[in-house]
């Protein structure tokens, strides 16, 4: 492991936690800032299991309270972290993708109220067939959550302003849940 001078951890972070700010409604949080060497690689960093992954970003700390349940925000992108792992007494290094937060809307009743969230949409990994002709499309999509936040098999959640059933559940990742959501088209 290579020396990490402090004036290479120059680079401005805020750590964030996933809280409830109020009723229904769940935001990333900036609990405190950090100094860190962020560099972007030429990786892709397969944050989720099932789904297409996403730029990859390489980041050094200083040793701090840290773990997968956390998030980072770096010049106004948000940083799903993958990888938390001790370089020396002093630092971290840490893994993360760098993605898009969309707002999600998840048990709405008829007053559009319901639990709202940040997650990360991404495409899913798919081998596509087509036995015969069909005059509807179904789009599939991996939305990546929180742990905290809970969808039910067959529920319906908003993304972005659309409306997708909820098909698969993959929930045994102890630091996030992925959930392949479905929308159906016609042609």
């Amino acid at each position: 492991m290579s020396y990490i001078g402090a004036g290479k951890l120059d680079q401005h972070l805020e750590v964030l936690e996933l809280r409830e700010t109020s009723a229904g409604l769940w935001e990333w949080v900036a609990v405190r800032r950090a100094w860190g060497q962020v560099e972007q690689t030429a990786k892709t960093n397969l944050f989720s299991k099932v789904g297409v992954g996403a730029r990859d970003a390489a980041i050094v700390l200083r040793t701090q309270p840290l773990t997968l349940h956390n998030a980072l925000r770096w010049k106004g992108q948000h940083l799903f972290l993958t990888s938390v792992t001790y370089r020396d007494r002093n630092h971290l290094d840490v893994a993360a993708a760098l993605v898009e937060l969309v707002e999600c809307r998840a048990d709405a009743d008829e007053r559009g109220d319901g639990t709202r969230f940040p997650g990360v949409l991404t495409e899913k990994y798919a081998k596509w067939d087509q036995p015969e002709p069909y005059s509807v499309n179904q789009l599939t999509y991996v939305l990546v959550t929180p742990k905290g936040i809970v969808l039910q098999r067959g529920g319906l959640v908003a993304v972005a302003g659309t409306n997708y059933e909820v098909q698969v559940a993959h929930t045994l990742d102890p630091y996030k849940n992925e959930y392949e959501i479905v929308r159906t088209e016609d042609l």
